[in-house]
């Protein structure tokens, strides 16, 4: 046994000085020193090796020179070869630094002249000189690499958008100023978050297109699997009218939670009869943080890929009572009380239920007490027929500067007749308009209180 001691305190001694061992075989094929690749200095001390080439043995010592200069200014975060650089190269020292040029190699390889100069100086006087600026792309690096690491911890859980934000954040720190590592780089980064962009998909699943409701799914593409994306921020987007019957884009955001999907049901009660819900990927927050600091182009090629990470969901949206002829009276008052033959609300309050491809007859009932009204209807069209019944009247007239003001307020009610039973109720409704004269604004008071009335309406002609 004492015979094998030796032994292997020779292995543990080759084991344990393998690197040098590596880095001398190295400089010995080459024909360089040892201190080219592992230069040796005390501990209070550190080194830099600077190689220049030229054809000219002079012009590549400046060159090494001006090499070791360059190592120190990106190590201190300022450039200071323009205050150092004379000092250096005619007196092979840096009095600031205590550094002393101790060790110079120089070789001929392929016509060219090599030199290489070994630089020792004061690790005090060096980290002293070292700016604010170097310390903040420090602090950025840090930054960066801690982006990076959520950003793939979230990946690995399937949060991929929560993985792209974390990778255009760490591109806009990137951009905020200098770094060190290449790999850190913004425009890297970005291309990091569109690879992990295109590979999203959106799908639908047990879709009802006459009810407008359909299951929304963000998948990841993979050859094998698709992995569900959870936490995804996704918007729908839609046309739908507002309570002046006048058309407007409108928008929603849903999440895919846990599950990496959602139910998406029309919470828009106007939503249009007939058309497309758009369903996209939404990172603008993580955009709009970026935007700062990242470059335009980049941001615009994230936009680009952005915008295929969409689809669209076709819809006719049929009401129980498509099939069903409603009929609807509005009586309207004048300012004084008095009732006139005037139509214009019902014409509005038929036009805006046309829209919505539900039928209705606008009908003349001479009954003005609503009991009677019922009874009439029910004589004329039937019990089994629905009735929109209501009244609308001016309850203020004002002029203010050159334009007149009018105000028109009502209510309009929906009746089984077979049983004179309410269905729905408008409840208050009022519209205010102006007019060059107080007659043109009646008529557009007339012409809301119908529109709003009509849009109240709709609430329950798309419920089963």
């Amino acid at each position: 046994m004492k015979r094998f001691i030796p032994l292997l305190l020779a292995i543990l001694i080759l084991l344990s000085s393998c690197s040098s061992f590596g880095i001398l075989v190295r400089s010995q094929v080459e024909g360089l020193p040892s201190w080219v690749y592992n230069p040796t200095v005390r501990g209070d001390q550190m080194a830099f090796v600077g190689k220049g080439s030229s054809t000219v043995a002079y012009n590549a010592r400046l060159a090494s020179y001006d090499d070791i200069l360059a190592q120190i200014s990106t190590f201190v975060g300022e450039d200071i070869r323009d205050s150092y650089y004379r000092e250096l190269t005619t007196t092979s020292r840096i009095s600031d630094f205590n550094l002393s040029v101790t060790s110079e190699h120089q070789r001929t390889e392929k016509g060219m002249i090599q030199v290489y100069l070994l630089a020792r100086m004061d690790t005090t006087a060096l980290k002293a000189r070292q700016t604010t600026i170097y310390r903040q792309t420090q602090e950025r690096e840090e930054r960066i690499s801690s982006l990076i690491k959520e950003a793939d911890r979230a990946y690995r859980a399937n949060d991929d958008t929560q993985a792209i934000a974390r990778y255009l954040e760490a591109a806009a720190v990137a951009s905020s100023g200098p770094i060190l590592d290449k790999k850190h780089e913004s425009s890297l980064l970005v291309d990091r978050a569109i690879a992990y962009i295109k590979a999203l998909h959106l799908s639908f699943r047990s879709s009802d297109e006459g009810a407008v409701t359909t299951v929304v799914q963000l998948r990841r593409r993979r050859r094998l699997i698709s992995s569900r994306v959870v936490n995804a921020s996704i918007r729908a987007s839609f046309s739908a009218y507002n309570s002046l019957g006048e058309r407007y884009d409108d928008e929603l955001i849903f999440t895919t939670a846990s599950q990496g999907s959602f139910l998406f049901v029309p919470h828009s009660e106007l939503l249009v009869t007939e058309g497309a819900i758009t369903f996209s990927l939404d990172l603008d927050e993580a955009i709009a943080s970026s935007r700062q600091n990242l470059d335009p182009a980049l941001l615009e090629q994230v936009e680009d890929a952005l915008s295929q990470v969409r689809t669209a969901f076709p819809y006719h949206r049929t009401s129980p009572l498509a099939s069903t002829l409603l009929y609807a009276e509005i009586q309207e008052y004048a300012f004084d009380g008095t009732i006139h033959d005037g139509a214009v609300a019902l014409t509005s309050f038929v036009a805006t239920l046309d829209r919505f491809s539900v039928a209705s007859m606008a009908v003349d009932v001479k009954a003005t007490e609503l009991e009677d009204q019922i009874i009439e209807l029910r004589n004329r069209f039937g019990p089994a027929a629905l009735a929109y019944v209501g009244s609308v009247g001016v309850v203020e007239e004002d002029h203010v500067i050159d334009q007149a003001v009018v105000v028109a307020s009502g209510r309009i009610q929906l009746y089984d007749l077979a049983q004179g039973r309410l269905l729905f109720d408008t409840e208050d409704v009022e519209a205010v308009a102006t007019g060059d004269t107080l007659e043109r604004a009646r008529i557009t008071a007339l012409q809301r209180f119908g529109t709003i009335a009509a849009s109240r309406c709709a609430a329950t002609l798309f419920t089963p």
